[in-house]
């Protein structure tokens, strides 16, 4: 969202919503002069906010929203009965669990499928699961995530990142970068390097912060590997980072496009990740490898055969970073948005 809004701004004039607090990265968009209002939703259903969002509309003189995630098209949707001039684009881009679909949010979407101008999943595995959740199997489309792959780190860069970690010249370092909440399933990922230091000199790196953060520090204790794992917690510097690890490792057990698999790649870091969501549809066997959800054997037998193989590691790597290039870039992304945007809008006159 942040890049579309930054790169289309010339063109048509954004300002973002928030439900909640205006967060973290509101200032770059005010310094890019697109204006954020935050509304601070209150817990539970209130379906005044969707009155407020079409207040807030009707100020900017929108006539498209785009909703990312299904809370904010609920309350889209419910902005679009107050100003029905005003359509929706709505794009799901990720789920919080591999649960089945919701049979609540079935009733409810065949209402609400009658709302957006536009349905878009980031990736076929979500799109399937929309349609199970009661979206037309032709309603729904997919426009991939992208990222500003930009220039590969260099051997400085690299230097740096490890000295940042206290990782030795020898160290393999396996590194991750995620909200450390259940859906992402990093205890896995701690088992898996338990067996893997007990093998070969590595160490985790683990980057984020969320409600999992003393839980997975217990068990970094109970596992007995504290000197070989290094929690950062939240960093805006994540990039720099990625430059010092010699793997890149994502253990969740659902997916929409990861953005941090795709900076990864953008890196030349191989890639060990479940086969969940959407990632399957990014990384395939010429840039890395796919391991089973919730299976530490499995991640750690993919990570001690990439650590052992340094020639390996350079060609994932290497292949990665051209498969993001072709295919995941943010420009490609944000000509398919503005394409969207202009298409729907021209249903508003």
């Amino acid at each position: 969202m942040l890049e579309l809004a930054a790169r289309l701004h010339a063109e048509m004039s954004m300002m973002v919503c928030c439900l909640d607090d205006a967060g973290t990265w509101a200032c770059g968009l005010g310094d890019r002069g697109i204006e954020v209002h935050a509304l601070r939703r209150a817990p539970g259903f209130r379906p005044a906010l969707g009155r407020a969002i079409a207040r807030i509309a009707a100020k900017h003189e929108a006539t498209v929203i785009h909703a990312h995630h299904y809370s904010p098209f609920v309350y889209s949707c419910l902005a679009r009965v107050w100003r029905p001039g005003t359509h929706v684009v709505f794009t799901e881009h990720g789920r919080l669990s591999d649960a089945p679909p919701s049979r609540k949010r079935m009733v409810a979407n065949r209402v609400l499928a009658r709302f957006p101008g536009r349905i878009f999943a980031v990736s076929e595995d979500l799109k399937r699961h929309l349609v199970q959740e009661g979206f037309g199997p032709h309603a729904v489309e997919v426009v991939y995530n992208g990222i500003n792959a930009g220039p590969p780190p260099d051997a400085g860069e690299r230097a740096r990142a490890r000295q940042q970690v206290g990782a030795a010249p020898d160290t393999v370092v396996i590194g991750t970068v995620a909200r450390l909440d259940p859906v992402k399933d990093v205890a896995t990922l701690l088992r898996a390097a338990a067996q893997l230091i007990a093998d070969v000199p590595a160490m985790l790196v683990v980057v984020g912060d969320g409600p999992e953060r003393l839980p997975l520090e217990r068990l970094t204790s109970d596992l007995g590997i504290q000197s070989h794992v290094r929690f950062l917690g939240y960093r805006d510097d994540v990039r720099t980072l990625l430059a010092g690890f010699d793997v890149y490792a994502n253990s969740s057990i659902s997916e929409g496009v990861s953005l941090t698999i795709l900076e990864a790649m953008a890196a030349r870091l191989p890639v060990v990740a479940t086969r969940v969501g959407g990632t399957p549809e990014v990384v395939d066997e010429t840039c890395g490898r796919l391991v089973s959800a919730r299976n530490a054997d499995d991640v750690a037998a993919s990570l001690r055969a990439l650590a052992c193989r340094p020639l390996d590691r350079r060609a994932l790597g290497d292949a990665g970073r051209r498969r993001v290039e072709s295919r995941f870039t943010v420009d490609r992304m944000a000509r398919e948005y503005r394409d969207v945007y202009a298409s729907v809008a021209e249903r508003a006159y």
